[in-house]
């Protein structure tokens, strides 16, 4: 099984994250993780839009976001669009929501 670096930029310098995302791909890591709360799913805020896609475009490296927020499937296309490569969200959903996320991420996967 392969193993791969993921580093949650959660931990980042935000005051100097262009040298965070440099050193850490200099570093030799393979993705960058990022982690999305909205305060209503989790009781507290991760990152915000313009840091993924500041990370994303800085980056020669892909990015996964985590999300845990409440209907993660009308986010999906906006991360995506920002130039995340993998979308995770939290298993916590009814079984029509699931099929729904699965077929916006196989359709995005073909485009």
């Amino acid at each position: 099984m392969e193993k791969l670096l993921c580093p949650s930029m959660m931990c980042a310098n935000f005051g100097h994250l262009e040298t965070e995302v440099k050193e850490l791909v200099d570093a030799g890591i393979d993705i960058f993780h990022l982690d999305i709360m909205d305060g209503s799913f989790v009781p507290n805020f991760g990152m915000g839009l313009q840091d993924v896609e500041y990370i994303c475009k800085k980056s020669t490296k892909p990015c996964d976001v985590h999300l845990m927020v409440v209907n993660p499937g009308d986010y999906v296309e906006k991360f995506a669009s920002l130039g995340v490569r993998i979308i995770l969200k939290q298993i916590n959903m009814h079984v029509v929501h699931y099929r729904r996320l699965k077929t916006q991420v196989c359709i995005l996967e073909l485009q």
